[in-house]
């Protein structure tokens, strides 16, 4: 896949960071880690800080000033309790790996990922993924949108059919919560942009889910861009190029 082709597929892909984004590359193998590192070095949009074995204790990272861990996993690796600090620290998590199936994929969302990518992609396409994860946005490969396909007969139906019903089911305040998620805020840059706790961000983002019937915040905010076009309005006056396939 091509950076360009990735830069698509992101949420707000036209607004990627013009900053230099603080990397650390965390693998435990060592010949990716290495060539991850030195290839993702060579862009003028990122500085790598350095590597780690992602089996190191997290005290022993150089986390120091650091925006966006690239974090490698095994097939069978369970990383959620290490994604869980990582969010806590507000460093932002982009995890690439193979071995996807949709349990995992939600599994690592709930614990605070920004983003997941297949292993196989071109090191020029995580570079872009970097960049939008710096800039706040939510990263998901092409490959992966399938997991979020769900079938009909699993569908819930809180409300009724049709985009329009879609969003109105929600209350506005939700409505505008999702908003933000959307354009790449956190749940503590939501909370400040709408003057109000972290506490009750979480807790419009709970009833938005049991509304949607979605299984985490990422597939609700793609709900909520995909009956957000379909209507004909858009997220920041135009409609985001990221929808579900």
């Amino acid at each position: 896949m091509s950076a360009m082709s990735l830069d698509r597929d992101l949420f707000g892909a036209d607004r990627l960071a013009d900053d230099i984004a603080r990397v650390l590359v965390a693998d435990h193998d060592p010949i990716s880690r290495h060539v991850l590192t030195r290839v993702l070095g060579a862009s003028g949009h990122l500085e790598v800080v350095g590597s780690v074995n992602n089996q190191q204790p997290l005290r022993q990272w150089p986390l120091d000033r650091v925006g966006v861990v690239v974090l490698a996993i095994a097939p069978r690796e369970d990383a959620t309790g290490l994604i869980r600090q990582l969010a806590q620290r507000q460093v932002r998590v982009l995890v690439i790996g193979t071995g996807w199936t949709q349990r995992r994929l939600d599994a690592v969302f709930a614990a605070g990922a920004t983003g997941c990518l297949v292993k196989n992609i071109q090191v020029a396409g995580v570079t872009s993924a970097i960049r939008a994860v710096a800039a706040g946005h939510t990263v998901l490969s092409p490959e992966l949108r399938t997991l979020y396909a769900r079938p009909a007969a699993a569908a819930p139906s809180p409300a009724p059919a049709g985009p329009t019903h879609l969003l109105t089911a929600l209350t506005s305040r939700e409505r505008e919560v999702l908003r933000h998620l959307a354009e790449g805020l956190s749940t503590a840059e939501t909370a400040v942009r709408l003057r109000v706790s972290p506490a009750t961000v979480k807790s419009h983002v709970s009833h938005v889910l049991a509304k949607l019937g979605a299984r985490n915040r990422l597939e609700a905010v793609l709900m909520f861009q995909q009956s957000w076009c379909s209507d004909g309005e858009a997220l920041s006056g135009s409609c985001p190029s990221a929808g579900v396939a």
